[in-house]
């Protein structure tokens, strides 16, 4: 770790905005953590992290809040550690422009600057910059293995207060291999989406089996907060248009294969979402068909992506403003797709949900299992209940039918 003296630049009460995903420093994060021990108040704002340095926080030193409880962040929020903000990932920039949102300083990993004194954000494009642009400090970790991507938005190099220099590999998230039932539901999304649609998926094993199934599509597009390498999959397989551009992204979180990529193709623009949700851009493109995995779904097609029992593990992030901007979009589909049984054997089609409404009954179209599709779109409350609960495991089915309220 370098001598850089990160106490210089904070104060007491500073709100730190911290770059997520591969804009994440690592180094800054955790001279950040280390400063918090004598400097009070300081309230650290991230998203999805990739760093193992936050589990050296303590409580309040510094207050962590974030959007979602993954990656490091998860130990936080099971020691009652991590403050949960219930935004819909869209608002970001909006609560930061209106001033809401304070953005005393920033930290950030960039590429180097070009000629013109430019910093590359590299696989993030997001609300760093707007929160940059307000800020009384802005840091910087400067990583020659961020990758250029054409991309929205830069860091000039006026706004930035100081830097740091690293070389390390950057960070990322390699899904785990999907299981045998996580395939069966991949096989089951993948015949709902048209060859021509528009996709937005994610990121783990779930996503990368999907993103699998639809090698044999063509003419695909994307509008994802997040990608993964199933991306490259899809690419190498000549399922996506090889429009530039064609695929908008704000977030690339993989493996090395995937970063490499994103600097070799301009069939890739980095966009924030407001750019991926754009009304207009969606409705030339194809059918948008926007796929989100969930916690468990009630019998009435309520979404939970949040919580399991009273572990806060997952968060609302941009699952609600993708299936809302299908409405844009002829013939978008917004569909749920999960295991009917989780691990510890627990159903996840369920009578009531265990944790927070992520996304409501009436934004959901489609939800899969490994045991079908159940397209809701249309139908009445007890048709529903009938539909969802023949997704379940058939071991859970009489008690999910036993569960349905009269005026469902």
């Amino acid at each position: 770790m370098s001598t850089f003296d990160i106490t210089k630049y904070l104060r007491p009460g500073d709100t730190v905005v911290v770059g997520q995903a591969a804009a994440e420093p690592p180094e800054l994060v955790a001279k950040l953590i280390e400063a918090a021990v004598c400097i009070p108040d300081l309230t650290a704002l991230c998203g999805y992290t990739v760093s193992d340095a936050w589990a050296g926080a303590t409580e309040s030193r510094p207050t962590v809040k974030s959007y979602v409880a993954h990656g490091g962040l998860r130990e936080l929020s099971d020691k009652g550690l991590l403050q949960l903000v219930p935004w819909n990932y869209s608002r970001f920039e909006e609560l930061l422009t209106s001033g809401h949102l304070r953005a005393d300083v920033v930290l950030l990993q960039v590429g180097p600057p070009d000629d013109d004194g430019y910093y590359s954000l590299g696989a993030t494009v997001d609300y760093a910059v707007v929160a940059a642009e307000r800020a009384r400090v802005v840091l910087v970790e400067v990583n020659p293995n961020m990758p250029r991507p054409n991309a929205a938005r830069r860091l000039h190099s006026s706004l930035v207060t100081a830097s740091i220099s690293t070389s390390r590999a950057l960070a990322g998230s390699p899904a785990r291999a999907p299981s045998e039932v996580e395939r069966d539901v991949a096989v089951k999304v993948a015949e709902l989406v048209p060859s021509g649609a528009t996709i937005q998926l994610g990121v783990g094993a779930l996503a990368e089996a999907i993103g699998w199934e639809l090698r044999g599509h063509r003419g695909l597009r994307v509008r994802s907060g997040l990608v993964g390498d199933w991306l490259v999959d899809l690419q190498e397989a000549g399922a996506l248009d090889a429009e530039p551009g064609s695929c908008v992204v704000g977030m690339a979180v993989g493996t090395e294969r995937l970063y490499r990529f994103l600097d070799e193709s301009d069939i890739v623009y980095l966009a924030p979402i407001t750019e991926q949700i754009s009304p207009e851009a969606i409705s030339r493109d194809g059918p948008l068909v926007a796929i989100n995995a969930a916690i468990e779904v009630d019998l009435l097609g309520q979404v939970n992506s949040e919580a399991i029992g009273d572990r806060y593990v997952g968060g609302i992030g941009g699952q609600l403003d993708f299936f809302r901007a299908c409405r844009a979009s002829a013939g978008g589909m917004a569909i749920v797709a999960l295991a009917a049984t989780a691990p510890s054997g627990t159903g996840r089609i369920v009578g009531q949900l265990s944790g927070p409404v992520t996304t409501p009954k009436s934004d959901i179209d489609v939800v899969v299992t490994e045991w079908g599709a159940a397209d809701i779109r249309a139908c009445s409350l007890s048709e529903r209940a009938e539909a969802l609960a023949r997704l379940a495991d058939p071991r859970h089915r009489a008690e999910l039918r036993a569960s349905r309220p009269n005026w469902a």
